[in-house]
């Protein structure tokens, strides 16, 4: 008899498939139970993921990418960029908090032939501090080109999270019994996506700003550094993504993400050392680097890596005098 699986192996792959199964509809059910709880968050930072897929599927030619967390798109002037380069430059950074993993599935399913992808890496995206399930929900809503880039191993604990989403989501005094049930959609026309008015058309942030911390820093967030802040199956995936980039045509770099220097409590040797760890660990070419990326106070804004205007605009002529050089030898 002619059988291409053995009767024991099909019984495991029928179980399989009914455990993955399992898995599943309980998710895409609570999927569709929110969303018909219509979204108050359109204005919020986190709404912006949505545009920002919008303009990597839409936007035409050999592009600059810029991805990472909120410090990249506080950190670089895309327009500027833009002008340096001639080439069309984008940010798809929204928060750290979403995880690299986010970021690769986002660059991997939209990036094209002859762009350059700018991995800006805040030091919590390389120590692999974790995801936070509410920001990934409310990043995501119910948005199926979103799901689509968020890493399987995420599912659980976004499953997990939904009911107390859901709960945050409701808006005061909503009645699904007036006015009917609407469904979210997120088709909107190419560039008309809602989001922040702090953002520019490429999705960086654009609203003129200074810093606006009390101590000129956050006292609540000191900053460690070390060889040892550098996760090693964050480096490797990230080697991964870049291998697969590199057949697909598409260059990689890393840039260190700023830092304020009045946060940071290691010494300037264990800085360097971090800084080293990461550069060897990921073996790009690396754009703006340490020391350069830990800046004094005076360049940030609201948060130890937002930076403000003045400050985004430095950082982004140190970022340019590296980019330059490679691009043209490219």
């Amino acid at each position: 008899m002619n059988t291409v699986f053995s009767a024991p192996l099909r019984r495991w792959l029928l179980r399989l498939a009914a455990f993955l199964l399992a898995l599943c509809v309980p998710f895409l059910l609570l999927l569709g139970c929110i969303g018909f709880v219509p979204e108050t968050s359109q204005q919020s930072l986190l709404y912006t993921l949505h545009y920002k897929l919008d303009l990597l599927r839409d936007t035409p030619g050999d592009r600059i990418l810029i991805a990472g967390g909120s410090a990249s798109e506080y950190g670089v002037v895309c327009e500027t960029v833009e002008q340096a380069t001639g080439r069309p430059t984008l940010c798809a950074g929204v928060t750290a908090y979403l995880g690299v993993g986010m970021y690769l599935n986002m660059l991997d399913r939209y990036a094209r032939e002859g762009d350059t992808v700018i991995l800006m890496l805040e030091h919590l995206m390389l120590r692999g501090t974790g995801v936070d399930y509410m920001v990934l929900w409310q990043a995501c809503g119910t948005d199926p080109d979103a799901w689509a880039c968020v890493p399987p191993q995420f599912w659980p604990g976004a499953a997990a999270s939904a009911g107390r989403y859901l709960a945050q989501r409701i808006p005061p005094g909503w009645n699904p019994l007036h006015g009917g049930l609407r469904w979210t959609g997120y088709d909107y026309p190419p560039g008309q996506t809602p989001h922040s008015d702090d953002f520019g058309p490429r999705g960086d942030v654009t609203l003129p700003r200074e810093n606006i911390l009390e101590h000129g820093y956050n006292t609540q967030d000191p900053v460690t550094l070390g060889a040892w802040a550098v996760n090693a199956d964050i480096a490797r995936s990230i080697r991964r993504f870049a291998r697969r980039m590199e057949e697909r045509g598409v260059q990689v770099l890393f840039s260190h993400a700023p830092l304020n220097a009045l946060c940071v409590q290691s010494s300037e040797e264990d800085n360097l050392a971090y800084a080293a760890a990461a550069e060897q660990a990921l073996g790009l070419p690396v754009l703006v680097g340490y020391p350069d990326a830990v800046m004094d106070a005076e360049w940030f804004y609201d948060s130890n890596n937002h930076l403000n205007t003045a400050g985004a605009q430095r950082y982004t002529a140190a970022l340019l005098e590296k980019l330059l050089p490679l691009l043209n030898a490219g």
